[in-house]
């Protein structure tokens, strides 16, 4: 079976029959193999799926997403004595909410606490406050000093 190939410089996603023809972004050309299986991304992807075809190799074209993680450092800004390590935040980032969902998903262990400036303030680019985003999270929290019962809190056991 033979797929022709095609240049679009078009500025949109469009459906022509069943056929899915892709876009560029900032107008890239793009090498379209106008089949139900979608586009390739480029003329050597295009090139290698006309190889496998002509082999009779069955195979799938970006059909599958896999997650992955990044190996970054964590530097918390205070740890007590009993463990608990204090974030002390005037505002959260975008970024910062999302580093801290992480640590907590794979250091489970750890038991992470947040000081806030105020707790009303939005996290950046997130319809929830600090406060908000905490409870959902599952992280405790405190507005501007470290609550005398989190001083007394006893270790963790793994």
């Amino acid at each position: 079976m033979k797929f022709r190939l095609t240049k679009t410089t078009a500025t949109s996603n469009k459906k022509q029959g069943s056929h899915r023809i892709r876009t560029p972004i900032h107008k890239r050309k793009f090498y379209v193999r106008e089949s139900p299986i979608g586009p390739y991304r480029s003329k050597f992807e295009q090139e290698i799926a006309e190889n496998l075809e002509s082999r009779n190799v069955t195979f799938g074209y970006e059909t599958e997403k896999i997650n992955y993680v990044l190996e970054c450092r964590y530097t918390p800004d205070f740890i007590l004595p009993n463990g608990v390590i204090i974030e002390a935040k005037g505002r959260m980032s975008a970024r910062d909410a999302r580093k801290h969902r992480a640590i907590k998903n794979q250091h489970p262990e750890l038991d992470i606490r947040f000081v806030f400036m105020n707790i009303n303030t939005r996290v950046e680019g997130s319809r929830f406050t600090h406060q908000q985003w905490c409870e959902r999270y599952k992280f405790e929290y405190s507005e501007r000093i470290i609550p005398k019962e989190w001083l007394n809190v006893t270790k963790k056991k793994h």
